[in-house]
């Protein structure tokens, strides 16, 4: 796999390359489809030399007829098979341009989308951390709009015709005499190669701009969507966003406009020089012609040949920069389904984790392009079935340890151990089948409320009774109850018929979404910030009263909820700096009794 670098443009292949791998993707994606419009379109590329072979018959025969040396039935076989060929070019165009492309579009829309999906699902988790793997991705997912594969294979096919067409006409013309064939490279190369420095220049300035255009977007959903709109107005956001989203606008705009400017100046310098070739071709055919080395039919034919080379260099022409945008676009896309690093697949079965410990030894880990560690040297236990609290200022690193605990992310050094197995040894899809995890930073899921709890366990969304079984232990019972049509209610204003739940109200959800995984290893993290300490205290409770004999990690910054766990890890900067319990830790007067001391008058030992 291809690590992702500082610079993903390093790596991106030559056009031609390229242009090969997304032809054998196509044919491997639908084979019978792709082979057929590869063969049309190179049909109808050889049509037109032939036109101009029949042509030069058609006009030597017609002089004939005219002198009386032909009978004119000897013309008629030759004007019907002009017809035929007219008729079977436009026949080509009309199959392969719309039936057959159409569906090849769409199956090649399914597979890429499918391969996006599985890539996103198999890179590590790490990889999100950086900027640059984001900006590659926007550029990626340009594959994956609406019509891009229609228009890159019209594309592709015309200037695949073009170039057939170009080359068949000139071998023609050269077996009349090879000198005409000067005419033809004139006329033919000069657009083509203008053509493909200006597009890889226009793609290289919007690839500049990917940062800048994402920043624009962000700004444009700030300024138009619906969770940031009460912010903007309150905060009197509006004029301020849009200032800086016109300066961001116009410093593309700008940029653009002089690049634009530059390339119309040499398109139209070599335009000139291209018809400049196209009249000594001409000229030269005429004196040819007048000295007897072409027949009047050849003369005749070479000027449609001309013509055929001349439309199919505007072709070329007209589509080449188009065909370099997208290929460069592929080439973003075929660099992001080469990406490393990937989760290890397969590995050995960890077996049942509430019997095993979970041991870290010199535990580091670093954020893709960071300065400085988020965890250094981390060491401790976990015993089978213990609860433990990781507390800890913000940025401490709790956050981060459960990830690595979880297998979301890989240690950049140190030993981590579940059992008797390393880490790196360890089935992640079998850890993480055992696992179950409930962030701050939950998804909120556009389904129903049953859907939201029940994709803890996808396999058993269908058991509405596991559904309220684990909403009544989350809490989420009593949200169902004040809901129109409980369980089925669409969570969300965006779609008809649905409704929005306060904060508090999908913590309660995302937490019921863990209880309906029923696993052995079980991470809370700061799920219920939202919730008041006697709502927090009752979620706790129930919560542990809950996980019987299972490994459990709850971290929080309210430490009157750490005192309900067997055990209490204190973080600071990334390092673990305290571990024992709630009585030891503050009799040992440290960072936790610190901690404990700003915020016991918060809690009313009551409630604990």
């Amino acid at each position: 796999m291809v690590p992702v670098g500082p610079d993903p443009i390093l790596q991106r292949p030559p056009a031609p390359r390229t242009l090969l791998r997304f032809l054998l993707w196509m044919i491997r994606t639908d084979p019978r489809r792709a082979i057929a419009s590869l063969a049309l379109q190179f049909t109808a590329g050889l049509l037109p030399a032939a036109t101009v072979w029949i042509v030069r018959e058609i006009f030597d025969r017609g002089l004939d007829v005219y002198e009386g040396r032909l009978a004119v039935d000897a013309m008629l076989p030759w004007l019907a098979l002009w017809g035929a060929l007219t008729l079977a070019e436009h026949g080509i165009w009309t199959w392969s341009r719309t039936i057959l492309l159409e569906r090849l579009k769409q199956a090649m829309e399914d597979r890429l989308l499918e391969q996006l999906q599985a890539k996103s699902r198999s890179l590590r988790l790490e990889v999100f951390e950086r900027a640059d793997f984001h900006d590659l991705l926007r550029r990626a997912q340009e594959a994956a709009t609406p019509g891009f594969f229609l228009n890159l294979l019209y594309e592709s096919y015309t200037i695949l015709t073009g170039t057939v067409t170009a080359v068949s006409v000139a071998v023609v013309v050269g077996l009349w005499d090879p000198l005409l064939l000067l005419a033809i490279v004139l006329v033919s190369l000069p657009s083509p190669i203008a053509g493909m420095i200006q597009s890889r220049s226009r793609f290289y300035l919007q690839r500049e701009q990917t940062q800048s255009q994402r920043l624009r977007g962000y700004l444009e959903s700030t300024l138009t969507g619906r969770d940031a709109a009460k912010e903007v107005r309150v905060f009197g956001l509006g004029p301020v966003l849009i200032r800086w989203w016109e300066y961001l606008y116009w410093r593309v705009a700008d940029r653009i406009y002089r690049q634009s400017r530059r390339h119309y100046a040499v398109a139209g310098t070599l335009s000139a020089f291209s018809l400049l070739g196209l009249a000594a071709g001409v000229g030269w055919a005429a004196w040819t012609a007048l000295d007897g080395g072409l027949s009047a039919g050849q003369f005749a034919a070479m000027i449609v040949a001309l013509r055929q080379v001349r439309h199919g260099v505007d072709e070329i022409v007209g589509r080449m920069g188009f065909l370099s945008h997208y290929l460069l676009n592929m080439a973003d896309l075929f660099i992001y389904l080469d990406l490393g690093p990937e989760e290890p697949r397969g590995g050995r079965d960890i077996g049942a984790i509430a019997g095993n410990s979970i041991a870290a030894r010199g535990l580091s880990f670093r954020y893709p392009q960071a300065e400085r560690s988020a965890l250094e040297d981390v060491a401790f236990t976990i015993r089978p079935g213990e609860r433990v609290a990781l507390v800890g200022a913000n940025g401490s690193g709790k956050t981060t340890l459960v990830k690595i605990l979880l297998g979301l992310f890989r240690p950049t050094a140190g030993e981590l151990r579940y059992g008797d197995l390393e880490a790196e040894e360890v089935d992640r899809e079998r850890l993480r089948d055992q696992s179950a995890a409930v962030f701050q930073d939950f998804t909120r899921f556009a389904f129903t409320l049953g859907e939201n709890i029940g994709f803890g366990r996808s396999e058993r969304m269908g058991e509405r009774g596991e559904i309220v079984s684990a909403a009544r232990q989350g809490g989420a019972d009593t949200v169902a109850d004040g809901l129109p049509e409980e369980y089925d209610t669409l969570l969300t204003r965006e779609f008809e018929g649905g409704t929005e739940l306060s904060g508090g109200e999908w913590q309660r959800v995302a937490i019921s979404r863990g209880f309906m995984r029923r696993a052995d290893f079980v991470v809370l993290d700061e799920p219920t910030a939202s919730l008041d300490p006697q709502a927090e205290a009752d979620v706790f409770r129930r919560f542990l009263s809950m996980a019987g004999g299972r490994t459990t990690i709850v971290v929080s910054h309210r430490l009157g909820s750490a005192r309900l766990c067997d055990r209490i890890l204190v973080l600071k900067e990334g390092r673990l700096v305290e571990n024992g319990t709630h009585d030891e830790l503050v009799s040992r007067g440290g960072e936790y009794a610190r901690m404990w001391g700003l915020q016991a008058g918060w809690y009313d030992r009551e409630v604990l």
